[in-house]
């Protein structure tokens, strides 16, 4: 998989995200230190030390890459310190520093889970009446390419296109099927492809201040095409 983000524009982004990780670590392994204290178990802290500072680079390397199983191992991180939430008394600190852990990892989940960073992308799907998006129209320098909108989120989307764009370009994206007709202006943020001969997938952050009424319209459209085309796909199995 080939990967470029806009890194000057993301900066504070991607600042956020590495003071966010290692606050997770940080406050982690506070809870267990105090556990140790109070309770004793100095080896089992220095299993703790050296298992979570292996683990916390290597969260830190699916984040940088971006890969997609970082949210598998977040996931298991975000099970293991509710399990430690739980398991010990609300007075204690070893339970603010786990609940704070814990409220640092789903602040980084939340901002991560935007298409320009992670898009949502149904490979599952072959049919084309049933995947979760749109076909557009991409207008870069009065040039008109067909791609398809495949991720709305935030104030994002993911556009799948075989033209290859320049990171930070502003293009033109123009829905086929649409409630009306509509445009919206949006900055090219970072750029996927996973294999050769698969399209291209641009985050884009749209430019919603002239327009945010019909871009409001335009996402409810988008949540309404996707749960209309989900019912078709379930009354077509079941007939």
């Amino acid at each position: 998989m080939k990967l470029s983000l806009n890194k000057l524009k993301l900066k504070q982004d991607i600042d956020r995200f590495e003071v966010l990780h290692w606050g997770v670590f940080f406050f982690l392994l506070l809870g267990a230190l105090y556990q140790c204290v109070s309770h004793g178990g100095w080896f089992l802290f220095l299993i703790q030390v050296c298992f979570f500072t292996f683990f916390f680079f290597f969260l830190r390397k699916l984040l940088r890459d971006l890969y997609y199983s970082f949210w598998t191992f977040t996931g298991l991180l975000a099970i293991f310190l509710v399990f430690k939430i739980v398991r010990v008394d609300f007075w204690e600190f070893s339970f603010f520093s786990y609940l704070t852990s814990l409220s640092l990892l789903a602040t980084e989940a939340y901002l991560l889970w935007t298409p320009i960073f992670y898009p949502m992308i149904s490979w599952w799907e072959y049919d084309f009446r049933y995947r979760d998006d749109l076909r557009v129209k991409i207008t870069i320098d009065d040039e008109t390419f067909d791609g398809r909108l495949t991720d709305l989120r935030r104030q994002a989307g993911c556009v799948a296109i075989f033209k290859e764009i320049e990171i930070g370009k502003e293009i033109l994206i123009e829905p086929f099927d649409s409630f009306q007709e509509v445009s919206f202006t949006a900055e090219v943020m970072s750029k996927r492809q996973y294999s050769l001969g698969r399209p291209y997938n641009y985050g884009v952050k749209f430019d919603i201040e002239q327009n945010e009424a019909l871009f409001n319209q335009f996402c409810l459209f988008w949540k309404n095409e996707r749960q209309d085309k989900l019912l078709k796909k379930f009354k077509n199995e079941e007939s």
